[in-house]
């Protein structure tokens, strides 16, 4: 009996002992397993905060290269312009007073506004027909006569439709008939093909030798249109909507 009382003390002793140590074993796993989780959401919140720092640099970079291709664009506002989209294009000035030069052929569309509507009818050159009464006519084809000025080695064509006026020029060489066919190719093109509406008048001016322009009025503003040719100006006038 009094050996049985020593050890059952004995054993009771021993059971706290084993408690302790489990209990200090599951604190250091729990411990750990914290240490854990933090570590692994602070890996996260930065990959987050990284991902939206580069999220936020590309779409910096993107809206750089946006304004960048669209500041020749903005610079004239919603002008209507041929070509808008050509590569090859040279624009100075702004929406009142501009010039656009294309390097692919050297054709230029040139915007110039005045103080009032009749200073800006001045610049248009339009000739009316009182100009070439009593002259030679001659068929341009469609109904459309025209008037036929002679000398000094110059011939001159005239004729006008609408509010536009033509005038065909060239240098009488042998014989030759440039001024009446240019000015005939120039009523057929019109025939079929809508140039712009002049607010009030519009002069085409074809030369065989150097380049041709088409030239109109729109309020205060006087626009023009000028080619190597008069097939290129008229083409180029027309594709302005």
């Amino acid at each position: 009996m009094k050996a049985w009382k020593k050890i059952v003390p004995a054993i009771a002793i021993l059971g706290l002992v084993l408690t302790a140590c489990g209990q200090g074993n599951s604190d250091k796993s729990s411990k750990s397993s914290d240490s854990q989780e933090s570590s692994s959401s602070m890996k996260s919140s930065n990959s987050s905060s990284s991902d939206s720092s580069s999220s936020k640099s590309s779409s910096a970079n993107s809206s750089s290269n946006t304004t960048s291709s669209s500041h020749n664009d903005s610079k004239l506002g919603n002008e209507k312009l041929p070509r808008q989209n050509s590569a090859q294009s040279k624009i100075s000035g702004d929406k009142a007073n501009y010039n656009v030069r294309y390097s692919t052929d050297g054709s230029t569309l040139n915007k110039k506004t005045y103080s009032n509507t009749n200073a800006a009818s001045q610049q248009v050159g339009y000739q009316s027909s009182d100009s070439t009464k009593g002259l030679p006519s001659v068929d341009l084809g469609y109904n459309v006569k025209g008037h036929e000025d002679r000398g000094a080695g110059q011939a001159y064509v005239s004729t006008n439709f609408g509010n536009w006026s033509l005038v065909s020029h060239a240098n009488v060489e042998n014989g030759g008939n440039k001024a009446v066919d240019n000015a005939k190719a120039a009523v057929k093109f019109v025939q079929s093909n809508s140039l712009p509406i002049p607010q009030s008048k519009g002069n085409i001016q074809i030369e065989s030798d150097t380049e041709s322009s088409v030239t109109w009025q729109e309020g205060n503003s006087v626009y023009t249109v000028k080619a190597p040719n008069a097939t290129a100006a008229l083409k180029m006038a027309a594709s302005i909507k």
